[in-house]
Formats: structure tokens, C-alpha cells, sequence
């Protein structure tokens, strides 16, 4: 596979990730906490970089599908206290964080599957396909 289609396809996941991402976290946040659409928005897309990044691009190929969901899970936790804390007044409690983990966790768990089985995924061993 070309180096175009490589980034083209790393685009594509990450963009079907946004979108998932978008539909289910940001309503669980809404009806959880007193999030704006906006700030839960911006929140979740935030998140959802970084972890394609550290987990989806890094981790998962170091290990496998349930080490990165525990670790996604785990960055939740942290992410969203540290948003709350510092960034907007949410009142998330640690039972929404658990409730948004899980669903999160779910989630990742089922993309991390398609992301594994993508013949046009870069390889654990190789950062070259």
C-alpha cells in the first residue's frame, strides 16, 4: 500500500471515530451533566484525538484489543476529571465517568476490532506498511 493511501485510510478511521464518538459520548455527557452541546463537543473531539493517537495508533499495536480498551477506559477516567476540574463546572460525578468508560470502552472496544482487521492497517511490528 502507497503512503497516500496509508494516511488516506489513518484519515478515514479517524474521521469514523469522530463520528461514533460524536453520537454517543456527547449525548451521555449532555444528559449526564450540565455540558453544553458545544463544550461537550469540543470536549469529546479533544478526547477522541488524543486517543486515537496514544491508544488506536501506539498502543493497540503494541498489545491487544482488551489492554487498549482498558487503557481507553483508564484515559477516560483521567481526561474527563481533568476537563471537569479545570475546564467546565460539570458536576461529573465518578458514576457518569463510569457510565461514560463503559460506553466508551464498548465502543472502542468493537472499533479497535475493525481497525485490526483493515488490510490497509499498519502493522505491530512495522510502522511501514
Amino acid at each position: 500500500m502507497k503512503e497516500g493511501e496509508t494516511m488516506l485510510a489513518m484519515l478515514g478511521k479517524l474521521l469514523l471515530k469522530l463520528l461514533i464518538n460524536g453520537i454517543i459520548i456527547v449525548p451521555i455527557l449532555m444528559y449526564l451533566t450540565d455540558a453544553t452541546f458545544m463544550g461537550a463537543l469540543s470536549a469529546t473531539y479533544t478526547f477522541s484525538l488524543l486517543t486515537y493517537v496514544v491508544v488506536d495508533q501506539l498502543f493497540l499495536r503494541l498489545t491487544n484489543n482488551m489492554a487498549a480498551v482498558l487503557a481507553d477506559m483508564l484515559l477516560t477516567y483521567a481526561y474527563f476529571w481533568l476537563v471537569e476540574r479545570h475546564f467546565y463546572d460539570w458536576s461529573l460525578t465518578f458514576t457518569d465517568m463510569t457510565i461514560v468508560a463503559v460506553f466508551y470502552g464498548v465502543m472502542e472496544f468493537f472499533l479497535h476490532i475493525y481497525f485490526q482487521k483493515d488490510k490497509g492497517r499498519i502493522g505491530r511490528t512495522s510502522f511501514h506498511d
